[in-house]
């Protein structure tokens, strides 16, 4: 930026304010954790461990339980499960990392070019108060 013979803010060729960088639509909104199919999965299993209701109510049903629980399929049944919610978590955690980051470029690009378009206009209103304080400090003619 530089003053012209007036003393009025011009602008050199090329130094026009600079347009944003970066894309600032927002994605698509990622969707809500517990309707990921593995978290699904899992908060089956555990309510199943949990409460009473998928108990069987035959001799058959409860000696197949019995041998589940005793051989510990159930128990990797539900560590199997975990282990996939954790990772289906991971991911989300992966997916909003990286928008953030998407969001903090974005971010600064949006700074950067206004607080380049908010300095020229600051000083051309000092300018501005400038030229009308001298126009009231003048002596009428």
């Amino acid at each position: 930026m530089v003053l012209d013979p007036q003393h009025a803010v011009a602008a050199e060729r090329g130094d026009e304010p600079r347009a944003l960088r970066q894309p600032a639509d927002a994605p698509p909104p990622l969707g809500h954790l517990r309707d990921v199919e593995p978290v699904q999965s899992f908060s089956r299993v555990w309510a199943g461990r949990r409460d009473g209701a998928g108990r069987p109510t035959s001799l058959r049903g409860t000696v197949r339980a019995w041998l589940g629980r005793v051989s510990g399929r159930s128990d990797r049944r539900l560590l199997f499960a975990l282990a996939d919610a954790t990772e289906a978590i991971a991911a989300h955690c992966d997916l909003l990392g990286d928008r953030l980051a998407v969001q903090e470029a974005v971010t600064a690009d949006v700074a950067g070019a206004f607080g380049e378009e908010i300095t020229r206009l600051r000083a051309e209103v000092l300018h501005l108060q400038r030229l009308v304080t001298s126009l009231h400090d003048a002596p009428d003619d």
